[in-house]
């Protein structure tokens, strides 16, 4: 546990203002968060200074001025606290919320997505990425490139129709450059050896595709039987590679063929999340001009022409995807060392696992 000097040198930063960038440079055993939090009862800023040792426990030092909220007082909610959004006078709370999005929807990542936010700002706050006016220019450049924002009438419309004044989308590309940064540092001198050890999962192919609708191949009005695949070679309802586009787009025009691009690039991972493992692996080891396939996937049946094989190299396109490779499995490691609590729903769908989590 923290020594009384370490202690002392930590009330100070509370109590006197001292340097915390000074106070973390002389403990660097020690991971040191200051938590700032604003009371719901009446406004006020309070402060907590987290230390937490090197076998995980944590000490927090917490001081309150004089004439200062009461200590019984702390953390009191109002009841809108809990409400996400209101449209027309109805009211979403947070259980409904995400309940809709994580469940309802089907959209099951958003609550990792939440969890991976709260630990990226953790990190944020224990060292900071502090963001120039010239990073934060290119940064906001690419948030608009990647919008599609490329006038300002069109930011404009885009910050109304999102209810964002220009200072929250400031502070919201800001947060983005920051990750961009605190991902890089994470990275840094690690992209090398993950790429030695991992780097054919990065492989790409080039590919011309087609999805059937899931009854087609089997319906009188198949493919094959509407003159599609004639050898007979191939994936069902397709026969000679030289054919395959044309076959491609009789199918469309028959109505057979579900919309989609034809001509795609494709990296492993995304690959085996669409057919699997072993599928994307049998598409990855096919010689350029050859036929697989069909592969069952959500949308139908997949077939694909496989133009060209490219195993990785390191460029910036692939250096980054292995930043982001190196940075989500330190993103892991915290998470797994993480408490983690969700104050939604009832004490009983919320209790009863280390992550408070809801089964699902």
């Amino acid at each position: 546990m923290a020594d009384g000097r370490t202690l002392a040198e930590a009330l100070r930063v509370l109590t006197d203002g001292a340097d915390l960038g000074a106070f973390r440079r002389a403990n660097p055993g020690l991971r040191v968060r200051l938590v700032a939090q604003r009371e719901e009862f009446d406004g006020s800023l309070q402060h907590a200074l987290l230390l937490k040792e090197p076998d995980g426990s944590t000490v927090s030092l917490s001081w309150s001025p004089d004439l200062g909220l009461p200590w019984p007082l702390r953390g009191v909610h109002r009841a809108a606290e809990h409400l996400l959004l209101r449209v027309n006078g109805v009211e979403t709370p947070v259980a409904r919320a995400v309940a809709c999005l994580d469940f309802v929807w089907d959209e099951r990542g958003v609550a990792d997505r939440l969890v991976t936010d709260c630990l990226v700002r953790e990190a944020l706050e224990e060292e900071p990425e502090p963001i120039s006016d010239a990073e934060l220019q290119r940064a906001m450049d690419a948030f608009r490139r990647a919008r599609g924002l490329l006038t300002g009438a069109g930011t404009r419309a885009w910050m109304e129709r999102n209810h964002i004044s220009h200072a929250e989308l400031e502070e919201l590309v800001t947060v983005e450059a920051s990750v961009a940064r605190l991902r890089s540092r994470v990275a840094a001198g690690r992209v090398e050896d993950w790429f030695a050890a991992h780097g054919r999962e990065l492989d790409a192919v080039r590919l011309a595709r087609v999805v059937l609708a899931p009854a087609n191949p089997r319906s009188p009005e198949s493919p094959r039987s509407s003159g599609l695949g004639s050898s007979g070679l191939g994936s069902p309802g397709f026969g000679n590679p030289d054919d395959f586009l044309a076959d491609v787009e009789r199918a469309f025009a028959a109505g057979l063929a579900v919309p989609g691009e034809v001509f795609v690039t494709a990296r492993r991972p995304d690959l085996a999340g669409e057919i699997g493992e072993e599928a994307a692996e049998v598409v990855l080891s096919a010689a350029p001009g050859t036929l697989v396939g069909p592969f069952p996937t959500a949308l139908g049946d997949l077939t694909v022409k496989v133009l060209a094989v490219e195993p990785a190299v390191l460029d910036d396109a692939v250096r980054d995807l292995v930043e982001r490779r190196i940075f989500a499995e330190w993103i892991e490691r915290r998470r797994r060392a993480a408490k983690i609590e969700w104050f939604w729903g009832t004490a009983e769908r919320t209790g009863g696992t280390r992550e408070n989590q809801p089964e699902r």
